[in-house]
C-alpha cells in the first residue's frame, strides 16, 4: 500500500514537472541598440489552441488612448524545441498565436516612447525611455503584456543591468543576484502599477508615518539632487501623514523623478500616480525653483494612495487594457485627490486661510472654462471620446465637489467628520482587494452619512445643477459673489509667461494693459528682474507678487526693473510710476465674512484646521 501510494505521488509530481504557472520576462539593459531593447518571455502553460497576447491600448491614470503595442516589433513565438509558431497581428496591440499549447517562449523588440516617430507622443510620465548607459524608464505596460484571461497569474521580471545602475521602484518584492534584479508581482495590474527607473543612483530614503519613502532623481546636468528635493517632499508628507490620522497606509512609497534638459517631447510635464509610487517628468532647474511645483504635484499624486489604491470601482480593480470601461467617479479619483492636495496645506498650516481662499478662486476660474451643465458622472464615462475635451475639469470642478462635500459633512457632524474621514470609512469598507459597484457608491456614502448628501450627488454630480457654492460657503462664514467689479493694485494688466532658458517671467501679451501698465512703459518680451528692489525669485514669484499687491497703496512709488533687448543686446531698464487702483472685473470673489456667527466660525475652524 505504501509503495503504491509513493508511486502515485511520483507520477503526480512528474506530471506537473516543467509546467509554468507564471510569466517570466527577461531584459538586458547592457544590450540596447538604437534605443531598442529585446524582451523575452518564458510563457505560462497555455491550454487553448490559439491565444492572444496583449500590450495595453490604455492604462489607468492616463485617460487617453496611446496604443503601447505600436512600439513592439519583430514579434516571434517558439515551442520548446525552438521552432517558430504562426503569428497574426490583429491590430496595434494584439498578436494571435497558433498551436498555442506548444508555446514556451515569446520575444520582441521594444522602442521607447519618449522620442518615437509617431503622430502623438505619449505623455512622458506614462511612457518609456531607453538611453544606453544613461537612463532607462520601465513603465511596465510599455514593455510587458499578458494573454487573454490570464492577467491574474504571477509575474516575474528579470532585469540584467549595468554594474553602476540602480532600479528605483515602489515594489518591495525584489531579489538581486549579482547584476540581475528580479521583481515579482501577484498579477499584471500590480506590475503595471509599479514603474522602475534605472540609472546611476541619486537616491535618499527616510521614514514618515511608518512608511519607507524613497526619493530617486535623474538629472543629466545635475541641476537638482534627491537630497535637495527631499526637503520639500518630506514637509508635505508630514502634513499628509497628520491629515490621514498619523500613519500612512503603505509600507513603502517611491517618488521617481526624471528632470529633462531642453524641451519636452510631448509639450507637457507633470506626473502619473501609482499605488506605491509616482513618476515625475519635470524640467531641469535648481531645487529651489522646482519647490512650489514639486509640493503641489507631489501632494496630489501621493494622495492617490487613498483612491484608487484603497477605494476603486470594478472598472479600475480589474482594468480592461484593450477595451477600457470608464468609471463615473472621476469626481472622487481625481477631484477629491486634488481637493486634498490643496486642503492639506491650509489644514496643516503651510498656507494661511486667506491664501487658501485664493486657491478656491483659482479652481472656480478654471472650472469656468468647461461646460457646467454637463453632469460630472456623464463626463467621466465619456472622458475617452465624446467628452475628452472636458476631462481637465476633474482638477477644477472635481476639487470644488470635494470641498462642498467636506463642508456639508462637517455641517452635519458639528465639524467632526469631513471628506477625509468619509474616505477613511470607504477605505475600511472596501480596501485594495475589494472593488465597489459603480452605480452603488453614492448610496453607500449616503448610508454612511445622510439623505442630504445623496441629494447633493443627485442634483450636482449626477445632475446638471450648478454647485450651490453660495449656500455651502455661507455655512463656514465665507461670502461668495459672482460677476463683480473690484479696485486693486496691479502690475499693469500685463500677461506674464515663463522663459525656461532665462528662468524669468516675461511680458507675453499687452492686450489688456491698464493705465498703470501704460505709464510704466512695458514692452512685449520684457523680462521681470525686480519689483521695488526685490529680485524676482521664480520659486516664490506668486508670493512676491501677492505681497506687492497687498503692501502697495495708491500713490506709492513703484519701480520695476526689466531686462529688455535693444539693438540686439540685453539691457536692464528701470521703470517708475505711481501706483493706482485699477477697476477689474472678477468672475468670482470669495472673502471671509467678518460678521460670521459663532456657529459659522466654529465650523470654519474645523474645516480649515484652525485652533479655536
Amino acid at each position: 500500500m505504501k509503495s503504491i501510494l509513493s508511486a502515485l505521488l511520483i507520477i503526480v509530481g512528474l506530471s506537473g514537472f516543467g509546467q509554468n504557472d507564471k510569466y517570466q520576462f527577461y531584459l538586458d539593459l547592457n544590450k540596447i541598440s538604437s534605443d531598442l531593447i529585446q524582451v523575452s518571455l518564458t510563457t505560462p502553460e497555455i491550454k487553448t489552441d490559439k491565444i492572444i497576447y496583449n500590450i495595453p491600448k490604455i492604462v489607468p491614470g492616463t485617460y487617453h488612448i496611446y496604443d503601447f503595442g505600436q512600439y513592439a516589433m519583430d514579434f516571434e513565438a517558439f515551442d520548446k524545441d525552438g521552432r517558430s509558431l504562426s503569428i497574426t497581428q490583429l491590430d496595434k496591440n494584439r498578436w494571435e498565436i497558433e498551436n498555442a499549447k506548444m508555446l514556451t517562449k515569446i520575444s520582441y523588440w521594444v522602442e521607447d516612447t519618449w522620442d518615437a516617430n509617431v503622430d502623438e507622443l505619449v505623455f512622458e510620465p506614462g511612457g518609456t525611455n531607453i538611453e544606453k548607459d544613461a537612463n532607462v524608464v520601465l513603465n511596465n505596460h510599455g514593455f510587458f503584456g499578458y494573454f487573454d484571461e490570464m492577467k491574474h497569474l504571477k509575474y516575474e521580471v528579470n532585469v540584467t543591468r549595468p554594474d553602476n545602475f540602480y532600479g528605483s521602484t515602489g515594489l518591495t518584492t525584489i531579489k538581486t543576484t549579482g547584476n540581475v534584479d528580479q521583481f515579482t508581482t501577484d498579477n499584471y495590474m500590480d506590475l503595471v502599477d509599479a514603474p522602475i527607473m534605472y540609472n546611476a543612483p541619486d537616491t535618499l530614503t527616510f521614514k514618515v508615518g511608518g512608511a519607507d519613502i524613497l526619493i530617486s532623481v535623474y538629472s543629466k546636468n545635475k541641476a537638482a539632487t534627491a537630497l535637495e528635493i527631499s526637503e520639500d517632499i518630506k514637509e508635505i508628507l508630514e502634513l499628509q501623514k497628520d491629515y490621514l490620522g498619523g500613519t500612512l497606509p503603505v509600507d513603502k512609497y517611491a517618488f521617481i523623478i526624471y528632470l529633462y534638459a531642453g524641451a519636452s517631447g510631448s509639450g507637457g510635464s507633470g506626473a502619473l500616480e501609482h499605488s506605491y509610487s509616482s513618476f515625475y517628468y519635470l524640467p531641469e532647474m535648481p531645487a529651489e525653483q522646482l519647490s512650489g511645483f514639486i509640493v503641489r504635484v507631489a501632494a496630489h499624486e501621493f494622495f492617490h494612495i487613498v483612491t484608487p489604491l484603497n477605494i476603486h470601482s470594478e472598472e479600475i480593480g480589474d482594468f480592461d487594457y484593450i477595451n477600457p470601461k470608464m468609471s463615473k467617479h472621476l469626481w472622487m479619483y481625481e477631484g477629491v485627490t486634488e481637493y486634498f492636495a490643496g486642503h492639506v496645506q491650509v489644514y496643516g498650516g503651510m498656507q494661511t486661510p486667506e491664501e487658501y481662499l485664493g486657491v478656491i478662486e483659482e479652481k472656480l476660474a478654471g472650472a469656468n472654462r468647461f461646460k457646467d451643465n454637463l453632469p460630472f458622472t456623464e463626463m467621466s464615462l465619456g472622458c475617452l471620446d465624446e467628452h475628452e475635451s472636458q476631462y481637465g475639469n476633474v482638477y477644477q470642478k472635481g476639487a470644488l465637489i470635494g470641498m462642498c462635500l467636506d463642508i456639508l459633512l462637517r455641517d452635519q457632524s458639528n465639524g467632526e467628520i469631513g471628506t477625509k474621514d468619509m474616505m477613511a470609512m470607504l477605505s475600511k469598507e472596501y480596501g485594495k482587494y475589494k472593488s465597489f459597484t459603480d452605480d452603488k457608491l453614492f448610496d453607500k456614502i449616503a448610508e454612511l452619512s445622510s439623505p442630504e448628501i445623496r441629494e447633493f450627488f443627485t442634483k450636482y454630480v449626477e445632475g446638471k445643477a450648478e454647485l450651490p457654492l453660495e449656500d455651502v460657503l455661507k455655512r463656514v462664514g465665507v461670502t461668495f459673489k459672482k460677476d463683480i467689479t473690484v479696485k486693486e493694485i496691479t502690475l499693469g494688466g500685463i500677461l506674464l509667461s515663463y522663459n525656461p532658458e532665462t528662468q524669468r517671467l516675461f511680458v507675453a501679451d499687452m492686450g489688456n494693459v491698464n493705465e498703470f501698465g501704460k505709464s510704466m512703459g512695458y514692452k512685449t518680451n520684457d523680462e521681470l528682474v525686480a519689483v521695488n528692489g526685490v529680485k524676482i525669485d521664480i520659486s516664490k514669484v506668486q508670493e512676491q507678487l501677492d505681497d506687492f499687491k497687498k503692501n502697495t497703496k495708491p500713490g506709492d512709488k513703484v519701480e520695476v526693473v526689466v531686462s529688455r533687448k535693444e539693438k540686439g543686446k540685453l539691457k536692464e531698464k528701470k521703470m517708475k510710476s505711481k501706483a493706482i487702483l485699477v477697476e477689474k472685473k472678477k468672475k468670482y470673489l470669495i472673502e471671509f465674512n467678518d460678521k460670521a456667527t459663532e456657529k459659522q466660525l466654529q465650523l470654519r475652524n474645523a474645516w480649515l484646521g484652525q485652533k479655536q
